[in-house]
């Protein structure tokens, strides 16, 4: 802890060093700057396709690039945007971005508990964008196998239906997550801050940002972001860690007042190791009508149960991201955006997991997975935007494209292990397995007996694709109506390579469309309904579907899908008096994708053996509603988020039969509640506290039925001054430990139990 504690002191106090010396070196903006002087700098800020943060108050904020690539009110959009700001982040001392999706965001809930993947309205969301690029261009959906860092993130936008058209990333048509990173600012500010968790575990981070030069012709600005986590057992569970290290950075350049260039990256190590160490109690009957299982753990897995030692486990896992966007007023009513983005990945992991339970419900027969995984992308994006104001209505046209270059490879190897006895509490055979199939070698990717594991797996994938669209907005009747309309032809391609048959195959490069349609009636300047359909098409994933067991990947080739979206809906932002104000949304959707690919039983392994399958078709519809809530009162303020969803979903291998199971992690009911006061006068001047409850219904996952309790975090702060901050964290009040995911009945994830988080912060 000592080590730990140091380390973060010296972070704090270099980026307190740095931010001195940059005042001492860095010409400050003259003081006295004339009203024409910050009018042009205004103007040079508000490029059409740039989002401000100040923009925000409290919990709300109303303008988004997401919807459309260019900066618009929600109020304007023909489709559901959910944004959560720096203030929720911070509320909730978020480390991944399911501690803030669970609250404020109605529709969403968590699939995995080591990664970000969630469930939009009942269908599973695409790979994470970061400023609006695919984070993970080859690898399909859900993204990679580690949380995005949020370390430099200054707001997470949920966009709920189809993707492909709005930013080019041809993701599920349940919606995406898109992360906006920290803008490089004209003024000199950071802040740092440390979190110390009642586990031992240790969270550093620092941003600071500001001005490298300022003149007439060119402006130029800085951000700096450090990260740093470390923690052993931050769960409870012995065979888990967190180690992670960040670094990341931003410019900006401004020349003259027509054009700028933003610059950001990050290198990101990752040697966190979370992941499914669970496994049930099989003696648990299946309902006699849906032929699902209540999921219920193990009484032998408790929270101090691993399926395998510390030492013979590791997941090592670096990202590199680099960004450039350049931005250009071409004319008085027409701009130009062309955007590059760079990403690598590699990721190098040993699982030692638990797969299957015995008949004696304690004996749980266990697989090594080895993986080693790289991928490195190329992404580029180019936008046109054209606004022309006629007699009778306003255009504003968006004619733009898409493309990457991703390369893609994975050497996989799955080996059995020796069955583990659980009742012991030991490992008895696994330093003889280990000794003999040592994990640091070679030994793993080598073709070997079928008893002994699956076939391994090399395989190399090459994916191009590019894309070109037209967007059109019509705006009618001074505003008051507005028009959508957008198409995107995708020109998809490349080929997958077996290395371990060399078979080489070309990926489908026939093209397709997607397109949106919408519409926007204003009833009032801060009121509007909408009406929107969209449609979406999806190339197959590299590879086949499983067959016998999981993983095993002999099954039929995934086959192209196809997804549409109908939804209609109201949003709002209204201040009842001075002193109360409401907004958020509410909408009507149906929705409904084919060959998804999802988990479920497969048809020719044994009885209720499960694995990756594709459904012929998975439908949803339902309705749900956002609502903000601000009143201000003699002594500070209190800010309200409610969200409710209700929906049924189904699978068509169900159609007709008494029974309809929904869909794969369908939640039919959610609803949360977060609340926040802060006082600002009286004795209590400087104190913040919030509570955020989730009650949430059952969901499937395979052949099993999984149930979440009541869930309910808190948060207390306390403002010193203006320069330093504490704040308390307290999660899972109820002390609860449930089911978070089950992939099959040794593969199962469970639920931190109560923890708590002490955050100091300086700014300046």
């Amino acid at each position: 802890m000592k080590t730990k504690l140091i380390y973060g002191m010296c972070t704090i106090s270099f980026l307190l060093v740095t931010q001195k010396l940059l005042a001492q070196t860095v010409t400050a903006p003259a003081s006295a700057a004339t009203e024409q002087e910050k009018k042009k700098e205004d103007i040079l800020q508000l490029s059409p396709f740039v989002v401000s943060a100040e923009d925000s108050q409290g919990y709300r904020s109303q303008r988004t690039l997401v919807g459309s690539r260019s900066a618009k009110d929600l109020a304007d959009l023909p489709v559901s945007v959910a944004l959560i700001n720096l203030q929720q982040i911070n509320d909730f001392g978020a480390i991944a971005v399911i501690d803030v999706l669970k609250f404020g965001v109605s529709g969403v809930t968590q699939n995995q508990s080591f990664n970000d993947d969630v469930n939009i309205r009942g269908f599973r969301a695409g790979a994470p964008l970061r400023n609006g690029f695919d984070r993970q261009t080859g690898t399909g959906a859900g993204g990679p196998n580690k949380s995005q860092p949020l370390y430099d993130i200054e707001r997470v936008e949920v966009l709920k239906g189809p993707t492909a058209m709005l930013n080019g990333a041809n993701g599920g048509i349940g919606g995406s997550i898109n992360y906006v990173t920290r803008a490089a600012t004209p003024t000199r500010q950071g802040e740092a801050q440390v979190s110390l968790t009642g586990r031992g575990g240790v969270r550093l981070q620092a941003n600071m940002s500001g001005p490298i030069k300022n003149s007439d012709a060119l402006k130029a600005n800085y951000r700096f972001t450090l990260g740093y986590l470390n923690a052993d057992e931050p769960h409870g569970k012995p065979l888990e860690w967190q180690d992670q290290k960040f670094f990341g950075a931003g410019l900006a350049f401004y020349f003259g007042q027509a054009s700028s260039l933003l610059i950001d990256g990050y290198y990101f190590q990752n040697n966190d190791y979370i992941y499914l160490e669970d496994f049930l109690d099989i003696t648990t009957p299946a309902n006699q009508v849906t032929n699902l299982k209540k999921a219920k753990l193990n009484q032998y897995s408790t929270q101090n149960y691993a399926p395998a030692r510390k030492q013979d486990a590791f997941w090592p896992y670096v990202m590199t991201v680099v960004n450039a966007v350049f931005l250009s007023k071409l004319t008085d009513n027409s701009d130009l955006r062309i955007a590059y983005s760079y990403s690598e990945n590699d990721d190098d992991r040993l699982n030692n997991r638990s797969i299957g339970v015995n008949a004696d419900n304690y004996t749980v027969t266990r697989q090594a997975i080895r993986n080693h995984s790289g991928e490195t992308n190329n992404a580029f994006q180019v936008d046109y935007l054209n606004s022309h104001q006629a007699s009778w209505a306003k255009f504003d046209t968006t004619l733009g494209g898409d493309g990457f270059i991703s390369r893609y490879w994975a050497n996989q190897a799955i080996t059995f292990m020796t069955p583990l006895d659980t009742r012991t509490g030991t490992y008895p055979d696994d330093a003889a397995w280990f000794k003999q199939f040592p994990n640091d070698q070679a030994w793993f990717f080598d073709p070997r007996p079928i008893s002994l594991g699956n076939p391994p797996t090399r395989d190399k994938v090459n994916v191009t694709s590019a894309s070109v669209y037209l967007q059109e907005n019509v705006s009618l009747l001074k505003d008051k109506l507005i028009l959508v309309a957008g198409i995107r032809k995708f020109m998809p391609g490349g080929t997958n390579e077996n290395l371990v048959t060399n078979v080489i195959t070309n990926r489908p490069d026939q093209g397709f469309n997607v397109n949106k349609y919408g519409v926007v009636y204003k009833l009032f300047p801060k009121v509007s309904v909408y009406a929107t359909k969209a449609q979406n098409y999806f190339v197959a994933p590299r590879g086949n579907i499983d067959r016998f067991i999981q993983a095993d990947r002999l099954g039929a080739p995934f086959k192209d899908s196809l997804g549409k979206l109908a939804e209609i809906g109201v949003k709002y932002e209204h201040s009842l008096s001075d002193k109360i104000s409401i907004y958020g949304s509410a909408a009507v959707f149906k929705m409904e994708q084919t060959n998804v690919v999802t988990f479920g039983v497969l048809p020719e392994g044994p009885p209720g053996s499960t694995g990756v399958i594709q459904s012929a078709k998975d439908s949803a519809s339902g309705w749900e509603t956002d609502i903000g809530i601000q009143i201000k009162t003699g002594s500070g303020r209190a800010d309200l988020l409610l969200t409710y969803f209700n929906g049924d979903s189904a699978i068509a291998a169900d159609q007709g039969l008494a029974y309809v199971r929904q869909t794969q992690n369908f939640v039919p009911q959610k609803f949360s509640f977060l609340g926040k006061y802060s006082w600002s006068s009286g004795s209590l001047r400087g104190f913040r506290a919030g509570l955020g409850i989730i009650i949430q219904d059952d969901k499937r996952q395979g052949a099993y039925v999984v149930e979440t309790p009541l869930l309910a975090s808190a948060f207390f702060g306390y403002a010193v001054n203006k320069r330093w901050d504490l704040q308390v964290n307290l999660d899972n009040l109820t002390n609860e430990r449930y089911i978070v995911q089950v992939a099959t009945p040794g593969l199962v994830a469970a639920s931190n139990t109560f923890a708590s988080k002490l955050t100091v912060k300086y700014r300046w």
